[in-house]
């Protein structure tokens, strides 16, 4: 019987997968046509959000096949998501009043020179707007936030506003504003706005953040008509900064990923002119019981305070909790560079803005547009590595770093004083399999060295860890009963010597001590394999490779976490093939994107580099 290729098994798998997740659309639509509009609604969701993912999964893949198969699902799916969302009604039944009268494209021709009302609004018996929403404004002083108001007036003279001043009294001129209600000792972060939520009956707000002026092209109805067409949670658009006049559209998505945040402007998807964000840069419309709700663990400042009610939305719980658009027509006028700290936007924001969301989402790495990098030390952000060298979580990158500090300061300095010295075990496997890097569920780390040499490291090696890597060097331990004679003991043994245990605050670095030095078996070579261990260049075996594969035994590329994860009693065990296994289950202590299960896969090393979204 003729076998298949790997390759063509893996593309039948690959279409059975996108051919059921097909069907399971076809399961979610046809049902639809029939149930209740809150049904409709969440079918719609789901589609949403596979389809997202489904997004991101081409962006990902490598494979041309694979690529054309997501592609062709996308556009069926994209169809029915076009046909549904058209259909969703915007009224809930005939006895109740819409909250938007529809709109409809109007003649193009008759508008040439400005292309300002070319859709029109249908006439309809409509919930009044000043029914329906509330605005919220924070400005720095009276005279601000009375302009903004007045400019307000202009286009909706009736609805309710409620302003929070940076003062500490309201001057008259505030005082006397007609349907307006003044805070003062307010500052700018979400505890502020979050109670400015808390009043008033009607059922959306409009977030006015940053806000500085307003014109007719913030328009609050085509915000409503999109929340109730598309279904979603949060409506923004497009920001011009005033008074420079920039315009952009404000969209950007984020990953959450190997303890890095990443927000990136762009969208993967979008609809009736709105595209799909993990966050906005504009202000936004929401409704007053979801923004209660999101922002009630938002106590940080300026636009770092919405960047943690998006993120709370998003990744709390692992499936989306909230759909966010900017409508790229919707235009709101916001704080320049001469407002000062108010004209700030995530790139614009400090580092030592960032350190609160960084603690609370346990964080050590954040990336903002423009190229921001923004990088804390486990002290810093409250990490403690310890409680990370656990079952079925990963490590972050700062306990990582200073495991890499220790482990380099020791390689580095036995190499200046010719002390022959290579990692072995699971860190020269972690080398191997993640380009340099180290296992990111490593609890330790191992190396041999010329156990010859040992007055070396009690001596300079020694006083060089601690004040220049603030590494210490533990007290000898004799692993034979011939003590210090090397040359006996390497006559009748396979094993060490002679040991040192090096640590850190976080770490334990084991140094061995043996008698004849692998490394140095050249096979008429003229030097040794050398290897990457986090960018710097160490002494290895002749061939890694083959001597982690001796080690492990075979697909040694898989991933299977520590030895004492799997209740094993020494590393040498046998445990090969777990990575046909899911990883263990994440206690639910552990911030979610630490978590190996539902986070990353049991092969291949790119999820774990430092790559972009």
């Amino acid at each position: 019987m003729k076998q298949l290729s790997k390759p063509k098994v893996f593309s039948m798998i690959v279409c059975l997968v996108l051919l059921f997740t097909m069907w399971m659309f076809r399961t979610i639509i046809v049902p639809l046509e029939c149930s209740s509009n809150e049904n409709l609604k969440t079918g719609l969701q789901q589609m949403r959000y596979i389809r997202r993912n489904l997004i991101r999964a081409f962006r990902a893949s490598r494979s041309s096949e694979a690529r054309l198969l997501i592609e062709k699902t996308l556009l069926t799916l994209g169809n029915s998501l076009e046909t549904e969302a058209d259909s969703l009604p915007t009224e809930p039944n005939g006895l109740e009043r819409p909250e938007v009268c529809p709109e409809y494209w109007g003649d193009v021709s008759k508008d040439k020179v400005y292309f300002e009302d070319v859709y029109k609004t249908k006439t309809c018996d409509r919930i009044p707007l000043e029914e329906l929403v509330e605005i919220l404004l924070y400005a720095d002083t009276c005279t601000d936030g009375k302009y903004l108001v007045d400019r307000i007036r202009l286009v909706y003279p009736n609805i309710r506003i409620q302003l929070a001043l940076g003062m500490d009294w309201i001057e008259s001129a505030c005082s006397e504003l007609p349907n307006v209600h003044v805070y003062v000792h307010a500052k700018d972060n979400g505890v502020t706005w979050e109670k400015l939520g808390r009043f008033g009956p009607p059922k959306y707000l409009l977030i006015g953040r940053n806000m500085v002026d307003f014109t007719h092209y913030t328009d609050i109805d085509r915000m409503l008509r999109v929340m109730n067409s598309l279904q979603v949670d949060v409506v923004g658009g497009a920001v011009r900064l005033e008074p420079e006049g920039q315009w952009y559209l404000g969209c950007y998505q984020s990953t959450l990923r190997n303890f890095t945040l990443r927000i990136h402007p762009g969208y993967d998807l979008s609809a009736q002119s709105c595209a799909y964000c993990d966050y906005i840069a504009s202000p936004f419309l929401v409704r007053r019981r979801f923004f209660q709700t999101a922002m009630k663990s938002s106590s940080l400042s300026g636009p770092v305070a919405f960047v943690q009610m998006f993120l709370d939305s998003m990744y709390r719980t692992g499936v989306p909790a909230s759909n966010t658009v900017a409508c790229v027509d919707v235009l709101f006028h916001v704080a320049g560079k001469r407002y000062g700290l108010q004209s700030r936007g995530i790139s614009e924001t400090p580092k030592s803005s960032w350190v609160g969301l960084a603690r609370q989402w346990v964080l050590n790495r954040i990336v903002l547009p423009g190229g921001f990098d923004y990088q804390w030390t486990c002290d810093e952000v409250n990490i403690d590595c310890a409680t990370y060298k656990h079952v079925g979580v990963i490590l972050p990158g700062c306990c990582i770093e200073e495991l890499a500090k220790c482990l380099k300061g020791f390689l580095t300095l036995a190499f200046k004083h010719n002390v022959s010295a290579f990692p072995v075990s699971g860190t020269l496997l972690g080398s191997i399999k993640f380009d340099g890097g180290f296992i990111p569920w490593e609890r330790d780390a191992d190396v041999v060295w010329d156990a010859y040499k040992y007055p070396i490291l009690d001596g300079p090696i020694r006083k060089s860890l601690e004040k220049i890597y603030e590494c210490n060097l533990g007290q000898l331990v004799y692993k034979t009963h011939f003590g210090l004679n090397i040359s006996a003991c390497s006559r009748i043994t396979n094993n060490s010597c002679i040991y040192y245990q090096l640590w850190s605050k976080s770490w334990e670095i084991e140094l061995y001590g043996d008698p004849i030095i692998t490394v140095h078996r050249l096979w008429g070579l003229r030097n040794v394999t050398k290897i990457n261990l986090n960018g710097l260049w160490v002494t290895a075996p002749p061939n890694p490779g083959r001597y982690v594969r001796h080690v492990y035994g075979d697909n040694v590329l898989g991933h299977m976490q520590h030895w004492r994860d799997y209740d094993l009693l020494t590393g040498w065990a046998r445990y090969t093939n777990v990575e046909n296994e899911q990883f263990r289950i994440c206690p639910k202590a552990f911030a979610r994107h630490s978590c190996l299960r539902g986070n990353y896969l049991s092969t291949g090393n790119i999820q774990f580099q430092d790559s972009v979204l």
